[in-house]
Order: structure tokens, then C-alpha cells, then sequence
């Protein structure tokens, strides 16, 4: 007889939220600005222009807070990462409630509307 799946085999163990949050993902190598697609207390699903290594260690920033873990997959500019420890619900509480209530820009929008901002503030010197 052959051994028996679990039920809940293939699945996560956490429910994630699905948002798309700017943030920051630092490494020992380096900070690369990333979207935060999803979150849940065991980890994140982050969407990243450079790419980073399975296995490296780093600090996920998102909105105001943080959370360290371990990149575990990656996949044409997508990243997974697990937390060191369980982020706890009131974080996630507060996340959620956050993303609801902001309009976030893309880090090319935020970028652009620096660049204009300076060009304006320059020309009106």
C-alpha cells in the first residue's frame, strides 16, 4: 500500500492577502525596490526588476513595517519569501487596512512625478 496524502496537501498554510504595495527588499548585497503582490504570516510573494538568489537572507520593508526571512523561490521577476517568524495579525490587520484606504503608485510613477517636481522647483528659481 502506498502512503496516504493529507488533505491539505499542495496548500498553504496561511490565507495571504493580495494587495500590490511598494516597498523594499535589503539584502547583504543590496536594496531593490519591490511590489508586494500577496502576504500572510508565514510569508510574501514579491515582484522585483533585478534579480535576487534563492537562499538569501534579507529585511522586507512594506509600508511601516518589516518583517526578515529567507528568499525561497524565484521565477522571472517574482520572489518568495518566508519569515524567520510569524508576522502577527494585528500586522496584518493593519495592512490590509492601510492598502485600503491609499491609492499607491508604481516606483516608474513615483519617479516620475520626482523628476517633474525637481524640473518645476529648478525652473521657478
Amino acid at each position: 500500500m502506498g502512503a496516504e496524502t493529507p488533505l491539505n496537501a499542495g496548500r498553504r498554510r496561511d490565507s495571504r492577502l493580495r494587495l500590490s504595495v511598494p516597498g523594499r527588499l535589503i539584502t547583504l548585497t543590496d536594496t531593490h525596490k519591490i511590489s508586494l503582490r500577496d502576504i500572510s504570516q508565514s510569508g510574501a510573494k514579491l515582484v522585483l526588476p533585478e534579480q535576487v538568489q534563492q537562499g538569501e537572507d534579507g529585511v522586507l520593508e512594506w509600508l511601516d513595517f518589516e518583517a526578515f526571512g529567507t528568499i525561497v523561490w524565484t521565477h522571472k521577476g517574482l520572489a518568495g519569501m518566508a519569515f524567520d517568524e510569524p508576522l502577527p495579525t494585528a500586522v496584518l490587520l493593519a495592512t490590509r487596512e492601510k492598502f485600503d484606504s491609499r491609492a499607491f503608485k508604481s516606483h516608474e510613477e513615483e519617479a516620475r512625478e520626482q523628476a517633474a517636481d525637481w524640473y518645476l522647483g529648478y525652473k521657478n528659481r
